[in-house]
Order: C-alpha cells, then structure tokens, then sequence
C-alpha cells in the first residue's frame, strides 16, 4: 500500500511530472500514485546523482541546478555526455531490460530533484498512447545524439564552438547559454584554452556576447548557423 502524497508533490501539485514528455496525459490516479512514490533528492555540487557501470533503475526529474552525465578516458580527460538543467529528465538507459549506465551523473551545481523508481512506473508506461510516445521520444534521442557526434568530427574548432553553441541554444528558451569553458572542452574534444580563443573570435565578429564568467548570449543564431553548418 503507498502512502500519502509527499509535502513538496503537494506543493508542486505534480506540475514535475509534466516535464517528463513520456508521462504527459496520464489520468490522475495514474499520477498520484507516481507523486506517492516519488523521492526527493537534494546534491551538493560535486555529488554524484549515480555512477557509470550501475544498474540504469530510476528516472530523476531535475527542478534547480545542473547536471552533467561525463565519462573519463584513459587519460583522466573528462568527457561531457549531456547537460540536464531544471525541468530536464534523466532516463537513458532506464527502459531496456539489464543496463547499466555508460556515463557518471554529477551535480555542478547545487540540484534538488525527484527520483521514481523504473518498477513504479512501469504500469504506467504500458499505456499505448505512453508507449507511442515513448518511442517518438528514443527516436528523437538518437538523431539528437547523432547531432552531437557530428560537432566532434568537424574539423575546424571555430566550427565545432559554434556548433555546441547552437545546439544548446536551440535546446532552452532563452538566448543566454551558461556553460564553462571546461564543460564545453568536454563537449567537444578540445582544450578549454582553445574554446576560449574560438570564443573570443565569435565575440569579435559579432555572433554572441560574453554576458558573464560562464554565460554566452547568442546574438545572430542565423548566422551562427551558417558558420557551424549546423
């Protein structure tokens, strides 16, 4: 039997569940239910949300802070995987029987979010309007991940910058990106000294402005795009 509905469901009135595209239209018993056996969590920055290797069980709903899902090569190099911030789910991997994680969750900042157990909602998603969409949903996410491999084999890293730029901003609402220099070396294979003269260039020429230590606003995507053949 499960038990009452959380005080911080209650407070968001399950607005969260919202943010899970696959979950969107399920009845309202459905979604009680979820709220009741939802967990909040809270990460200080550094914190790891799950590590690579563990078994993919849960999907977590992020409602402040940044998240980035990195790898490390035989170097120590960090690799940049993904970056979710508020309102993103994270749920790779948490459909296909068995697997486990291929990259480290880590806080970059402090997060708040609600994890649901993959055998909580399991029921839900045999709903055939949620499975419809669920698999919308993976297509999606492999021409998206198709898009990010293709900014690494572009040869020019002025190119590549401009890239990651447009990708992330045509992934938000507003057209100020946060993203550090070390984050987007991650992203791209490249060495933040080099990120930082690109960016420069692009500042110089007039495609965005450094609005801060870490924020980047895009000011002609059209052009952007033209660069970043993108």
């Amino acid at each position: 039997m499960t038990g009452p509905v959380p005080a911080h469901c209650k407070a968001c009135r399950g607005e969260c569940l919202k943010s899970v595209e696959f979950l969107v239209g399920l009845p309202p018993e459905k979604v009680t239910t979820l709220l009741r056996r939802s967990v909040r969590l809270q990460l200080a920055k550094g914190e790891y949300l799950f590590h690579e290797g563990e078994p993919c069980d849960a999907i977590y709903i992020i409602h402040q802070g940044r998240v980035k899902l990195c790898t490390y090569d035989q170097d120590g190099l960090e690799r940049i995987a993904g970056i979710f911030v508020e309102h993103d789910t994270i749920w790779e991997g948490v459909l296909v029987p068995d697997s486990r994680y291929s990259a480290s969750a880590i806080a970059m900042t402090g997060v708040e979010c609600c994890k649901l157990a993959r055998k909580d909602f399991e029921e839900a998603i045999q709903e055939p309007e949620v499975a419809m969409r669920i698999i919308a949903l993976l297509s999606k996410k492999l021409h998206d991940a198709n898009r990010r491999n293709l900014l690494k084999s572009i040869a020019d890293p002025k190119e590549r910058v401009a890239g990651l730029l447009l990708y992330r901003y045509r992934r938000q609402t507003s057209d100020t990106i946060t993203m550090r220099l070390e984050e987007m070396a991650g992203s791209l294979a490249l060495r933040p000294e080099t990120i930082s003269r690109k960016l420069k260039e692009l500042e110089r020429e007039g495609y965005v402005k450094k609005t801060g230590q870490s924020s980047i606003k895009v000011l002609d995507p059209d052009r952007l795009m033209e660069l970043g053949n993108y």
